[in-house]
């Protein structure tokens, strides 16, 4: 009997031994488990924060960036370029400015956008052209890139920023406003100058003074003034026309000199043609129009097979 009872008192010590133990290590893995999950909610509190604090930066930055940029209405950029109140700055490629452009505006390329070699005459360009205090309103394909290109560039070369702005959604958008776009250039606000016809071919003998018959191939070849060149701008308001005229001035004509240019009747193709010049860097007071053109009898007299 005592032995029993000993028996049962050594495993009764046994069992809350063994129950003492179980649970020392219920509460042990408890704790960790409790640890773990503050420190998973703790890690995911500092992520949750860290992602906010960077949201915050990146909208931060993009606000920022935003308010770098000035935006003026399409319709309110062909308005200031009828009447003056503007510089309204066209820097698409030409092959793109060329199919319509805002009557009245400059041209100078700032694409593509990874050609450094344009850089350089933008700036020369923005000195010569746009450094007298008026606001200056940008047009590239969508406004954005090419207008932010260009506002850099013009900054850099000493325009004040707050001058520029950008033309709210480019051409894109000008396209969806009735006649904003045009390739018509004869009604430009350009001070037209003239030449009689008699001093007109008194010049023919100088080697300082160039002649540009703009009249079809056809009729040129009937008679024309000797030692003249000659584009076809019959179809002035087609891009094709422009762009040929452009490619003559810029590899043939000499801006430094002064250009006497011959149409039909002294008018549309000779004040396209000064228009597109323009474009490509003459100076428009060096530029002048025969007056009447081929109808001019002494012009005639002197034309040449």
């Amino acid at each position: 009997m005592k032995k029993t009872i000993v028996s049962l008192g050594a495993a009764l010590t046994l069992f809350m031994a063994v129950l003492a133990g179980c649970q020392s290590s219920t509460e042990e893995t408890t704790a960790a488990e409790t640890t773990a999950a503050e420190t998973t909610a703790a890690e995911t509190e500092e992520s949750t924060e860290a992602e906010a604090e960077e949201s915050e930066e990146s909208q931060a930055e993009e606000t920022e960036a935003a308010a770098e940029y000035q935006y003026v209405s399409p319709e309110d950029a062909v308005q200031a370029a009828q009447d003056g109140s503007a510089h309204v700055l066209d820097v698409r490629e030409w092959s793109a400015y060329v199919e319509g452009r805002v009557a009245n505006s400059l041209w100078c390329p700032i694409f593509p956008l990874d050609d450094e070699s344009l850089v350089e005459p933008m700036a020369a360009f923005a000195e010569t052209n746009l450094n007298d205090g008026q606001d200056i309103y940008l047009i590239c394909v969508s406004g954005q890139k090419g207008a932010q290109r260009a506002t850099g560039v013009l900054t850099d070369a000493g325009i004040d920023p707050s001058l520029i702005y950008t033309v709210e959604g480019g051409a894109t958008a000008l396209a969806e406003v009735d006649g904003a776009l045009t390739t018509n250039r004869a009604e430009e606000n350009i001070e037209w100058q003239y030449v009689s016809g008699t001093d007109a071919v008194a010049a023919l003998r100088s080697d300082e003074v160039q002649f540009l018959d703009v009249r079809d191939d056809e009729t040129y070849a009937a008679g024309h003034l000797d030692g003249s060149l000659q584009v076809n701008l019959q179809d002035f308001e087609t891009p094709e026309a422009q762009t040929a005229m452009y490619t003559l001035a810029t590899e043939e004509l000499d801006p430094s000199k002064p250009v006497y240019i011959l149409c039909y009747s002294g008018n549309n193709c000779a004040k396209t043609a000064i228009s597109v010049m323009k474009d490509a860097g003459f100076d428009v007071s060096n530029l002048f129009i025969i007056e009447n053109g081929a109808k001019d009898a002494d012009v005639q007299a002197a034309f040449v097979q």
